[in-house]
């Protein structure tokens, strides 16, 4: 009889073990959130369209003012490297603030961005600050990806600071 006792005992602690989740240090998981946005932000500057879209999951999905969505790794890709081509075009942001799902799978950044582009064919240029969202999921390896970038333009903005 004992031994069927500690078997049911020793059952019971593992299923509520089991149950038990491992606590999620939210704040500590918003700043890696903010420090990534970062990271992917100075990444631009670089030029390297490998380093700016290994940010992007997979599937990640851009919606940017007045454009169609860019829908994939190979669009994006594609599309980051049109825009590296443009003469006097320019992009980068600044995360204000982010928060992290409890369950520490899901997370957003808001975030103040500009955008430079030419106006016409003397090199006249037009910037345009938004405002937006990035969307963040983490990865089986731990990593967290954007899933969904989107903004759009706010004239109330007048600089990313």
């Amino acid at each position: 009889m004992k031994n069927h006792q500690l078997i049911v005992l020793g059952l019971t602690f593992l299923v509520l073990n089991a149950c038990k989740e491992t606590p999620i240090d939210q704040e500590a998981e918003a700043e890696n959130l903010m420090e990534l946005s970062k990271a992917w932000a100075e990444s631009v500057k670089t030029r390297n369209v490998d380093e700016m879209i290994s940010y992007w999951a997979d599937d990640a999905i851009l919606m940017s003012p007045n454009e169609a969505a860019v829908v994939g790794i190979d669009s994006l890709r594609a599309m980051v490297e049109r825009s590296m081509k443009i003469p006097g075009f320019d992009i980068s942001w600044k995360p204000q603030e982010a928060y992290v799902s409890k369950g520490g799978d899901l997370g957003y950044v808001i975030i103040k961005n500009y955008m430079t582009m030419p106006i016409d064919t003397l090199g006249n240029t037009r910037t345009i600050y938004n405002k937006g969202v990035e969307i963040w999921k983490k990865q089986t390896d731990g990593s967290w990806k954007n899933v969904v970038d989107i903004s759009n333009a706010d004239p109330s903005i007048t600089s990313i600071d």
